[in-house]
C-alpha cells in the first residue's frame, strides 16, 4: 500500500465521516504502462465498492488521456465497481478544475476532495507549507538535476523554470526534485520575487560524497538487440563502451547504448530481444532519466556512467572507474 494511502484515509474520514475499508484486489496484473503510472486498490465506502487509483508519478497525463486510463483500470474489475477515484499528492489547478467539470472524483489529501457520489461537495483548503520528509533515495529527476549541477550542465542563475527547460522536465517535477535535494542537505534555495533560486549547498566534490547513499544506478533494464534494429536516435554510448573512451579499457565486443526507458519503442515497434551475444548484436540500457540531458561527446555523463557500473564485479571495470572519477573536475 502506498504511503499516501494513510493520508487519503484520514482526509476522507475528516471531510465525510466515513472510513475507507480496503478490499482484496481482483483486477489481476496491470499492463506495464498502467502499472508504471498507477497503484490500484479496491475500497468499500458509502455502501459501495470503489476503485482507488493512486498516481505513482509526479506528472499526471492530459485530462482526457487520464480518464481513458482510469476507465481501462475500472474495466478490469468484475463485478463492476461504483466508479474510480484518483488520488495524488499534487494535481495542478487546471487539471483539478477540468476533473471537476468532467465529474471525475479525485482526492489530493490535505488540499481538495471532489467525490459527489459519496455526498461530499468539492472542498478546497489552503495547503500547509510543510517541510519535506527526508528521502532514502533520490528520484530520477532529483538525481539527474544533482548531476547536472555537479557537472555544470546548467548554469546560474538556477531557477525552477530555467532548469526545467534545460533538462526537459516539467517545472512541477523540478520543484519537487529541488525540495528532495534541499531536505537532504545537497542544495540551498531562496525566493527572489516570484522565482526560487537554488544552488549546491557545498563544494561539488563534497556534495557528491555526501549524496552517495541516496544515489542509484540510472539503468532500469539492459536488453540485447541486433544493432541494425537500434532506433536512429539511440546513439549515446554508455556502459563499457563509454568507459572505454575515457580510459584504457578495451572496447567491448558488443557496443552499449543508453536510451530513456520512456522513449523506448513500445508494442509492435519494440526491437526483438536477442538472448545471447551474437554477430551484430548490441546492448541497450533503458534509463530512469533521459541520458542526453547531461551527455557530452556522444556518451553519457561520467557521474551517471560511474553509478551504472559501480556495482560491477569485474576488477578491470573498477580500476577504470577509479581513473574516471580522478578525471572529474570538481
Amino acid at each position: 500500500m502506498p504511503l499516501i494511502a494513510g493520508k487519503f484515509e484520514a482526509y476522507v474520514e475528516q471531510l465525510t465521516g466515513q472510513v475507507p475499508a480496503w478490499q482484496p484486489w481482483v483486477g489481476g496484473a496491470l499492463p506495464g504502462y498502467l502499472a508504471q503510472r498507477y497503484e490500484a486498490r479496491l475500497t468499500a465506502l458509502a455502501d459501495q465498492t470503489w476503485l482507488v487509483a493512486f498516481l505513482r508519478q509526479p506528472d499526471a497525463p492530459a485530462p482526457l488521456q487520464l480518464l481513458k486510463q482510469l476507465d481501462q483500470l475500472q474495466a478490469r474489475i468484475d463485478p463492476p465497481v461504483a466508479g474510480t477515484c484518483l488520488v495524488a499528492e499534487h494535481l495542478p489547478p487546471y487539471l483539478r478544475n477540468r476533473l471537476v467539470e468532467l465529474g471525475q472524483p479525485f482526492v489530493v489529501p490535505g488540499r481538495q476532495l471532489f467525490w459527489p457520489a459519496i455526498g461530499s461537495a468539492e472542498t478546497v483548503q489552503r495547503p500547509q507549507r510543510l517541510r519535506p520528509e527526508p528521502v532514502d533515495t533520490l528520484g530520477p529527476v532529483a538525481q539527474q538535476l544533482l548531476i547536472a549541477l555537479l557537472l555544470c550542465r546548467v548554469l546560474p542563475p538556477l531557477t525552477i523554470t530555467a532548469v526545467a527547460q534545460a533538462l526537459g522536465w516539467t517545472a512541477a517535477s523540478v520543484s519537487q526534485a529541488v525540495k528532495a535535494l534541499e531536505v537532504s542537505g545537497l542544495v540551498e534555495s531562496r525566493t527572489e520575487g516570484r522565482e526560487r533560486i537554488f544552488a549546491l549547498a557545498d563544494a561539488p566534490g563534497d556534495v557528491w560524497r555526501q549524496a552517495q547513499p541516496l544515489l542509484r544506478t540510472p539503468v532500469r533494464q539492459r536488453i540485447r538487440i541486433r544493432q541494425v534494429d537500434l532506433p536512429p536516435d539511440a546513439t549515446l554510448r554508455a556502459g563499457e563502451s563509454a568507459l572505454a573512451t575515457l580510459s584504457d579499457l578495451a572496447e567491448p565486443a558488443e557496443p552499449v547504448f543508453a536510451v530513456a526507458s520512456r522513449h523506448w519503442p513500445k508494442g509492435p515497434e519494440t526491437p526483438p530481444a536477442i538472448p545471447t551475444p551474437d554477430t551484430g548484436t548490441c546492448v541497450v540500457e533503458l534509463w530512469r532519466y533521459p541520458p542526453e540531458a547531461t551527455a557530452t561527446h556522444g556518451r553519457v555523463d561520467p557521474l551517471s556512467l560511474y553509478l551504472s557500473l559501480k556495482d560491477a564485479k569485474d576488477e578491470r571495470l573498477q580500476l577504470a572507474l577509479e581513473r574516471l572519477m580522478e578525471q572529474v573536475a570538481w
